[in-house]
């Protein structure tokens, strides 16, 4: 990484050890340009261990600094303004980042005080001047001096219970707020939202899928552990699920041949209750309407197989249509188009309105669901981000009901807990008549593995059916939202 700002003739102490030099450079991809942190770290560390410049683990130091440090910013933040007396709205964002860093060392890893000072002060004197690095050592020697009961009295005593809240474990306020609106409409158990909030800051294992008629799962897990020298367990939901401690995926022959993909279980699943509701009549054409960026496409599609069905994956971004190409490239039965998915079925199109048996609308959504894998997602967002999504997700419903014959089951998806995008959805659609909401909480049981943990299904209007919501706390995977729907 470049080096820019030193003062003239400035004698350097010491020299940034390249584990945390990488983990800075990464962390102003993702905070300061707007990349995605499970795009930019893993090419990252591709690139760095391929120049020899770090082993094993170094790259698991990288993946905590810049994951803990995004996961934790809120706290960390709220910490770091203790010990310095203007807003860090203020000051030099490489600062910012760089005292965000050092934190995260000093309260959440297991690195000694002085060594996560004197790094980050030596990273600080490669990115900064002389005045801004010794600023850095002196928030981060203050922090250090800083009694921990102190701060745990002082973040207890906040008064609002969802700002105490929202500190604590590292979340914007109105998503500690809809979060437990999602698990008291959902479950009930609203008492459960500071498991959830505990459990949306871990560290997620990394889930591959080995995709049926592909691949063997018991291969698969054969594979990673022998290739990635990594620990394996078979999944809790899904019989197709691996997972793996550590690892890149992507160097598995098995993924890079799409026979396998790194999937998480809940998207797993998703796929396997659409492709497991009940249809009346023939069941040979599906549809994933918004399919990028393919990994539920793949697995619909190998489900698909066995039943002599054939999948038609729809995106809308000529990008995203690209990697479901990539995706299901080891699949004979997926015709890959680029279309807007309001729009498919229109006169002289090649599927008109009524023509496929299953739909899957695994719409856009706020992305509340996956923040443990994508933790900068939730420090930009913002609850008016949600007006658009709505309204785009209730188009995209109506258009995928209309491709759905009678008889035919649409299947609705988000990633997403939140009441607005979820419960709300499928109500609206179901008060336009149509549609009878199935249980898909018993579909869910009925393909999730035997030792699942337990699947409780949200009833619908009137007691008619019922929608799943899974949970981290409670099933491991990310939040997934599942509605089936038959066509009347």
């Amino acid at each position: 990484m470049a080096t820019t700002g030193h003062s003239q003739g400035y004698r350097r102490i010491g020299q940034a050890d390249h584990p945390r030099r990488l983990a800075h450079r990464v962390l102003t991809e993702v905070l300061r340009e707007g990349a995605f942190a499970n795009i930019a770290l893993p090419r990252a560390l591709r690139q760095a261990r391929a120049e020899g410049l770090l082993d094993a683990r170094d790259a698991a130091f990288v993946s905590e600094l810049v994951y803990g440090t995004l996961r934790g910013l809120g706290r960390l933040d709220w910490t770091l303004a203790r010990h310095v007396s203007r807003p860090l709205a203020e000051l030099d964002p490489t600062v910012v980042d760089l005292l965000r860093m050092g934190a995260h060392q000093v309260l959440d890893m297991r690195v000694p005080d002085h060594a996560a000072v004197s790094a980050t002060v030596d990273l600080a004197r490669e990115c900064v001047t002389d005045g801004p690095a010794k600023f850095v050592n002196a928030v981060l020697r203050s922090l250090t001096r800083e009694d921990e009961s102190t701060r745990v009295a002082d973040m207890a005593a906040i008064e609002a219970r969802f700002a105490r809240l929202a500190v604590k474990h590292s979340h914007p306020q109105w998503m500690v707020e809809a979060f437990e609106e999602a698990l008291r409409r959902h479950s009930g158990a609203a008492d459960e939202l500071e498991d959830l909030l505990a459990a949306d800051n871990e560290a997620p294992l990394v889930t591959l899928v080995a995709r049926p008629g592909l691949v063997d799962v018991a291969d698969l897990a054969d594979e990673a552990a022998d290739l990635l020298g990594t620990r394996v367990a078979p999944g809790a939901l899904s019989e197709y699920a691996v997972l793996m401690e550590s690892g890149d995926p992507a160097s598995l022959p098995s993924v890079r041949a799409g026979l396998a993909g790194a999937q998480d279980e809940g998207s797993q699943v998703a796929a396997m209750i659409a492709a497991g509701a009940p249809v009346e009549g023939q069941d040979r054409l599906w549809l994933d309407l918004c399919a990028g960026p393919g990994g539920k496409a793949a697995l619909l599609a190998a489900l698909a197989a066995p039943k002599g069905a054939s999948l038609v994956a729809n995106e809308v971004h000529p990008h995203r249509a690209r990697l479901v190409e990539r995706a299901t490239r080891a699949l004979d039965n997926v015709n890959v188009i680029c279309a807007d998915g309001r729009r498919l079925g229109g006169p002289g199109t090649a599927w008109p309105l009524g023509s496929f048996d299953r739909v899957v609308v695994d719409a856009p959504c706020s992305g509340m669901g996956s923040m443990r894998r994508r933790p900068e997602s939730r420090w930009r967002r913002r609850p008016e981000d949600l007006d658009d999504l709505l309204a785009l997700q209730a188009d995209l419903l109506r258009r995928g009901l209309a491709l759905t014959r009678p008889g035919g089951v649409l299947t609705y998806v988000t990633c997403s807990p939140h009441v607005a995008e979820t419960l709300d959805q499928v109500a609206a659609l179901l008060d336009e008549g149509g549609t009878q909401l199935l249980d898909t909480a018993a579909i869910a049981r009925t393909v999730a593995v035997d030792e699942a943990p337990e699947i409780v299904g949200t009833e619908g209007p009137g007691g008619v059916g019922t929608t799943v919501q899974l949970w981290e706390h409670r099933h491991g995977s990310d939040l997934m939202f599942i509605a089936c729907l038959r066509r009347r």
